[in-house]
């Protein structure tokens, strides 16, 4: 495990954007596992910008995100499908065929959930996982649970991550309940993972996650034992440890 502490926000996103640039520079056809929600905001407008000097090619990348709400369709502007793409691919030279996320509006979920696992496993593997983690502890929408879920398959959300979510939509009610998402075992498969944290409201949950004992009621926990885990946060993040 490796830990770096930025002193904000904005450096945090620098850190982590140049460690998944250096990802794409020594290899230009890696598969990047992708995070949504307002932690890797800044990550993706620092690789924009650096795109846009030339600095960047992402011609050859293949991207896997780990998770989408069930209901939501592609266009509908708060599934993870238009956060990706107002953030990040419409603004960089990625092929539409190499983007790939879950259909949250698949009839059959059982099936887009195993044709999500063939994907991921015929594209060779993730070679770098960018995370986030929740105030309980998720990582994508894996929830506390009694064990830990290794492959993909739908959840229902937890009060606690509804709640979290409220901010994106008009009112909680409009919170989709239940997502597709990428599981532990497969998060654990990529080569590398890079997970950001920001803000006073991770403090605690960061600590028990890096630090505390392994379990499925905390589903970062697991992470301590990847081989190749780098954690950046920012001063407030870190201020429990």
């Amino acid at each position: 495990m490796r830990i770096y502490k930025a002193a904000n926000y904005n450096e945090m996103s620098r850190m982590a954007a140049n460690i998944l640039s250096a990802q794409v520079i020594l290899k230009p056809a890696s598969v990047l596992g992708l995070a949504t929600g307002s932690t890797p905001l800044g990550t993706y407008k620092q690789l924009i910008e650096w795109y846009e000097k030339g600095d960047i090619d992402f011609s050859e990348v293949t991207s896997i995100n780990l998770d989408e709400y069930i209901g939501l369709s592609s266009t509908h502007e708060q599934s993870y499908h238009h956060f990706m793409h107002e953030n990040f691919f419409d603004h960089i030279n990625i092929k539409p065929g190499n983007i790939h996320l879950p259909d949250g509006t698949a009839t059959d979920l059982e099936k887009e959930c195993k044709d999500y696992d063939a994907l991921i496993s015929d594209t060779g593997g993730i070679d770098l996982q960018l995370l986030g983690i929740g105030t309980d502890g998720h990582i994508g929408f894996n929830e506390p649970s009694d064990a830990f879920e290794p492959l993909t398959h739908v959840v229902n959300l937890t009060d606690s991550t509804i709640k979290s979510n409220t901010r994106f939509f008009t009112d909680e009610e409009d919170v989709p309940k239940s997502a597709i998402t990428v599981g532990i075992k497969t998060i654990m498969q990529a080569k590398k993972i890079l997970m950001i944290v920001n803000g006073k409201n991770k403090a605690d949950i960061l600590k028990e996650a890096l630090y505390g004992c392994i379990t499925p009621a905390l589903p970062a926990s697991i992470l301590q034992l990847h081989p190749d885990f780098t954690v950046i946060g920012d001063e407030e993040a870190f201020s429990s440890l």
